[in-house]
């Protein structure tokens, strides 16, 4: 095992190569404070898994949709000159950052407009291992929501979401596993699995409704549970009876056990659905205090 110092000046050990590790993460960058964060995150992942880091740096151009007519078209060139002029002063100062990670890296911008970044943005997160961005909550960062939902329908990959201003921590050694019988949640787990394999604790839950009948047991957890300990993994497993709302149960076991991570999968049903019915996808981003990592 080697020791290296991030660029924050802690000091981080590099394990050897179990067979399943991250070797490609791709993190997401837009010019914002917020950026620092995402960052050292990112770089605490990698350097742990000797992974290389992409920066993704989106320059999102005025949307044409809005303007219309001969001032418009004059308006929009002038918009897109201008938000131009800032990325260039944004790739700048994130040249400079990424040049004191404690990783390889590179920097990657992408100028579109809106529906064409979306797009740009996951075929960059399908050669990645994993994809870490911040939760689209608040102002600050709805925005970015439909990047979000794009590399996650058809990214092919985990997200790493993280709540704003998450401080990274030294390690990821307890995971909370939120398993439904889907195969999300079976994509979450895969995804997740070299975070799970250096865990120190690992507990699976499913949650039953009482107010909804019996939804699951512990007969659901035990293959699951089965199959992390083939992985090397030893993993508690629990069934959480809820009467009340499901993310709450799950955040309140994630506090209960202080994890540093949730692992679940991410829209069961179809977004529509979600959108409408609230879902358990929406609160977690909505309300965890701690990092996400989601797969569809």
């Amino acid at each position: 095992m080697n020791d290296i110092i991030l660029s924050s000046g802690t000091t981080a050990t590099v394990q050897p190569n179990p067979g399943t590790a991250y070797r490609d993460i791709a993190v997401h960058l837009d010019g914002s404070p917020e950026d620092e964060v995402r960052l050292a995150h990112a770089e605490a992942l990698a350097v742990h898994h000797g992974a290389r880091i992409t920066g993704i740096f989106t320059n999102l151009l005025p949307d044409p949709a809005l303007f219309v007519g001969e001032f418009g078209t004059s308006a929009i060139g002038q918009l897109v000159d201008d938000v131009t002029a800032e990325g260039d002063a944004s790739e700048k100062q994130l040249q400079q950052r990424l040049s004191r990670l404690g990783a390889a890296h590179e920097l990657r911008r992408l100028d579109a407009f809106p529906g064409l970044l979306e797009q740009s943005v996951t075929s960059e997160a399908r050669w990645n291992d994993l994809f870490v961005a911040t939760c689209p909550r608040g102002d600050g960062h709805a925005r970015w929501r439909p990047m979000i939902e794009s590399v996650l329908f058809d990214g092919g990959r985990g997200l790493y979401l993280l709540p704003p201003q998450a401080v990274p921590r030294s390690a990821i050694r307890t995971v909370l596993i939120a398993w439904v019988d889907t195969r999300q949640s079976a994509r979450a787990v895969a995804e997740a699995l070299p975070l799970i394999a250096q865990a120190t604790q690992v507990q699976i839950i499913t949650v039953r409704e009482a107010t909804h009948g019996r939804l699951g047991g512990a007969e659901v957890l035990a293959d699951i549970t089965a199959h992390l300990a083939r992985h090397g993994v030893e993993a508690a497993a629990s069934v959480l009876n809820s009467r009340g709302f499901i993310p709450d149960a799950i955040l309140a076991e994630a506090e209960r056990i202080s994890a540093d991570l949730i692992v679940a999968g991410a829209y069961g049903h179809s977004r529509f659905r979600e959108w409408v019915l609230g879902g358990v996808t929406e609160e977690l981003l909505a309300s965890a205090s701690i990092p996400l990592l989601f797969a569809h």
